[in-house]
C-alpha cells in the first residue's frame, strides 16, 4: 500500500491530501514519494524536530539530498520574505509570537507576485506539507497560494488537531480541505505497534479511532489486548493511584510518558506530579519557556542582591525538590550566613554567600550546580533546569546580557530540538504529539476530550495504561 500510495503522491499534478493516523508511517511515505521523484521537492512541516525526523528518514531510504529541501513553514516563509523585503514589506529577522501572523500575511501577498512564482517553480517541482492538522488558517492560505502553481500534497491527521494557536484558528478540514483537495489515500497499517511486536494494540487503537470519529464512547470494560491496562479508581483516590502506577514503571529503563490534557490547569498538574514523584519522573516544559523567561526578566531589573537572591530561591524551588531542607534560615531570608559546626552543607552555603556578596552569573551558576549535586535535592523539572544552566553558560562565555543569551538559546533550541535524556516523563498532550515512547499512561482520562485522548493513547508502542474514574471514554 505504501509503495502504491507513494507513487500516487509523486504523480499528483494538482493538490491532494492523505489521512495519516498516528504511528502509521507518514514520514516513511513522504520519503518514498520523494525518492520516486525525478526533480526537487519542497517539504514543509511545523517543528525542527519534524525537520530532523524527515531528514533522518530520507537518509535511511537513500534519498539523494538534491531531491528535496526540508524546512518549517515558519522558517521558509521568513526566509522568502527577507529575500525580497521591498516587495514583501517584511524586514524583521526574529519575529515574536504575535508577529508571525503578520509575516504569513506578507508571505501570502508575496506568493501572488508572478516573478516570485516563477522563481519558486524554477526551484521546486512540487510541495509536501507534513502534519497538516497543525496548520493555522493563515498557513493554509499560504499553502493554497503555493498550490496555485505547484503540485501540493498535504499529509495529516484531523484527529490530532489539538494545537492551541495564540493568534487565529486551526485549519478546518471539513470546510477547507475536503471540498478543494483530492483524496489521494489513507494509511492503514499501524506500523508503530507492528514494529514493536504489539500489532494487537495497534489494531485495538485503530478500532478505538473509528469509534471516536463516529462520536461513540469506548467501553473500558470491553475486551482489549493484554498490553492495554485499565485502572479504575474513585475520584478521591485518583492522586494516590497515579503515584502508585507511575512507581510501577520505575523498575526498567524503557521510556514512559504520563499524560495530562493540554489546558493550563493540566500544565500545572504535570509539574506538581513530577514534584510529588520526587524527581523520579521529570516534567516537560513548553517550548516558549514562559516561566524561565519571566524569571530572567525579573532578575535583570535594578534590584538589590538580596531581592535577586530571593527570586533565585523561588525559581530554584520550581526546579528542585528539597531546597528548603538544604539552606540555613539566614540564607532563606537572602542574608549572608555564618558557617558553623552545625552547617549541613558548607559548599552550598558558600555558593549562596558568594552570590549575595557579589551577584554575578558565575556565582549564580555555582549555586545551582551545588543544588544539583546536593543529596537532599532532586530535579523534577530537568528541562527547565537544563535550559537555565545553558543560558548561564552562554552569558558567561559570550559576555552578553542574560536576556540576549536566553533569546539566542531559544532560537538554537527551535532549530536543534531539545535533548531530553530522562526516560520517565510527565507532560501534556500538546508537548508530545508526534513523539513515540515505549509505554504511555493516560492520567485522569475523563478530563481529556476526544482528540487529546486519541493523541495520549497513541504515544506508547508497547503498552497503554488508562487511569480513570469511569467506564466510558471520552468523558467530555
Amino acid at each position: 500500500m505504501s509503495e502504491e500510495l507513494a507513487k500516487k503522491l509523486n504523480e499528483c499534478v494538482t493538490k491532494g491530501y492523505v489521512i495519516a493516523p498516528a504511528g502509521y508511517g507518514k514520514t516513511h511515505l513522504i520519503a518514498l514519494a520523494v525518492r520516486a521523484s525525478s526533480n526537487r521537492q519542497l517539504i514543509l512541516t511545523h517543528t525542527f524536530a519534524g525537520v530532523n525526523s524527515i531528514k533522518t528518514k530520507m537518509t535511511e531510504l537513500g534519498v539523494h539530498p538534491s531531491k528535496y529541501q526540508v524546512d518549517t513553514i515558519a522558517s521558509w516563509a521568513l526566509r522568502l520574505c527577507l529575500a525580497y523585503p521591498n516587495t514583501s514589506g517584511w524586514v524583521m529577522e526574529n519575529p515574536t509570537n504575535k508577529q508571525w501572523n503578520k509575516l504569513y500575511e506578507c508571505c501570502i501577498n508575496l506568493l501572488e507576485k508572478k516573478f516570485i512564482r516563477h522563481i519558486i517553480a524554477a526551484t521546486y517541482t512540487g510541495v509536501y506539507i507534513d502534519e497538516y492538522q497543525d496548520c493555522s488558517e493563515l498557513q493554509h492560505l499560504l499553502v493554497c497560494n503555493l498550490a496555485d502553481f505547484l503540485p501540493s500534497r498535504i499529509l495529516g491527521d484531523p484527529m490530532q488537531a489539538i494545537f492551541d494557536f495564540n493568534e487565529g484558528k486551526p485549519v478546518d478540514w471539513e470546510k477547507s480541505i475536503y471540498p478543494t483537495f483530492d483524496c489521494l489515500g489513507r494509511l492503514d497499517i499501524p506500523w508503530r505497534w507492528v514494529k514493536a511486536g504489539e500489532q494487537k494494540l495497534g489494531d485495538w487503537l485503530k478500532a478505538v479511532r473509528e469509534k471516536i470519529e463516529l462520536g461513540l464512547k469506548i467501553d473500558l470494560l470491553a475486551e482489549c489486548p493484554p498490553s492495554v491496562v485499565h485502572i479504575h479508581t474513585n475520584p478521591q483516590y485518583l492522586a494516590s493511584k497515579q503515584y502508585a502506577v507511575l512507581c510501577g514503571f520505575l523498575g526498567h529503563n524503557e521510556s514512559v510518558i504520563a499524560l495530562h490534557g493540554g489546558d493550563q490547569q493540566s500544565k500545572n498538574k504535570t509539574h506538581l506530579l513530577a514534584r510529588t514523584m520526587a524527581g523520579r519522573y521529570s516534567s516537560i516544559e513548553e517550548v516558549e519557556g514562559k516561566d524561565l523567561h519571566s524569571f530572567i526578566r525579573k532578575l535583570e531589573k535594578d534590584i538589590t542582591a538580596q531581592e535577586k537572591f530571593l527570586l533565585i530561591l523561588d525559581f530554584s524551588r520550581k526546579c528542585f525538590t528539597g531546597v528548603n531542607n538544604t539552606l540555613t534560615a539566614a540564607t532563606k531570608r537572602g542574608e549572608v550566613a555564618k558557617q558553623s559546626k552545625s552547617t549541613k552543607y558548607p559548599s552550598l552555603l558558600q555558593a549562596a554567600n558568594s552570590y549575595l556578596g557579589y551577584p554575578t552569573n558565575s556565582h549564580l551558576e555555582s549555586f545551582f550546580l551545588a543544588l544539583k549535586i546536593n543529596p537532599e535535592t532532586s530535579a523534577y523539572r530537568r528541562d527547565l533546569l537544563r535550559r537555565f544552566l545553558n543560558i548561564l553558560r552562554i552569558q558567561i562565555t559570550d559576555g552578553t546580557t542574560l536576556s540576549e543569551a536566553a533569546n539566542f538559546h531559544q532560537r538554537e533550541m527551535r532549530h536543534k530540538g531539545r535533548p531530553i535524556s530522562h526516560r520517565k516523563l510527565i507532560a501534556t498532550t500538546l508537548l508530545v504529539k508526534g513523539l513515540e515512547y515505549d509505554h504511555a499512561v493516560v492520567l485522569n482520562a475523563e478530563a481529556l476530550d476526544a482528540k487529546d485522548l486519541y493523541v495520549a493513547m497513541t504515544r506508547g508502542s508497547k503498552s497503554l495504561t488508562i487511569i480513570s474514574t469511569g467506564r466510558y471514554l471520552p468523558g467530555k
